[in-house]
């Protein structure tokens, strides 16, 4: 059986868990905070959260994760089988992986933990993201899925990526950002709709009220 370490709090965690689920993986929960010492860095290299065991061994990073756990399953497929598709699903998740995600996450500590607000990096972070966004507008199809009439990966990513990054940007700049690509708030409805989403959506919010519950 999968174990999958890490913790609800992570939009990456939650990313991961909803395609185990997805794709109907058997898989057990060990929750761990992220951490850089040993002996978690035998298991993560980076001390990163998500990572998962499987019987040839520990895997960490989330879009090699995903791609793995997709090689294991392939009657239930959420990559396309035509190459070039496939690479401009991969194309897509680095887009908003590195435009949208990282450059967020460079504002989370101050916008859900209270850390002090660094008006230069915001200054970076924005035009950043714009970016991404604008990048994600041209790539997508919203037919009704990023990249057409069928689920992908990208899609899963994206998702839980803009779960993280709209509540930063509106909060740091009064930014909706789902408001700066056309189709991206139906799309976003649409897979908030998903039973297996939604159940990953309410653990998640939970934890992330028992959070704050204790650091308020």
């Amino acid at each position: 059986m999968i174990k999958l370490y890490g913790a609800p709090l992570s939009h990456y965690y939650a990313m991961v868990k909803v395609f185990l689920l997805e794709k109907g993986f058997d898989f057990e929960e060990i929750y761990i905070a992220p951490t850089y010492s040993e002996p978690f860095l035998e298991i993560s290299p980076m001390g990163k959260i998500p990572c998962i065991e499987v019987d040839e061994g520990y895997l960490s990073e989330t879009t090699a994760i995903l791609g793995f756990l997709e090689s294991c399953i392939p009657e239930y497929p959420m990559t396309h089988s035509d190459a070039f598709r496939r690479a401009q699903m991969a194309q897509m998740i680095k887009i908003v992986e590195l435009y949208i995600g990282v450059e967020s996450t460079r504002l989370m500590g101050h916008v859900f933990f209270g850390r002090p607000f660094n008006q230069s990096v915001a200054d970076e972070v924005k035009p950043t993201m714009e970016k991404g966004l604008a990048a994600l507008r041209r790539l997508s199809s919203f037919s009704p899925y990023l990249l057409g009439d069928e689920i992908t990966m990208a899609d899963f990513y994206t998702y839980y990526v803009l779960k993280t990054a709209a509540p930063v940007a509106k909060k740091i700049w009064g930014w909706t950002i789902v408001d700066d690509v056309e189709g991206l708030r139906p799309w976003l409805q649409l897979m908030s709709e998903r039973p297996l989403v939604q159940q990953v959506d309410a653990e998640r919010n939970a934890a992330i009220k028992e959070f704050m519950d204790k650091t308020s």
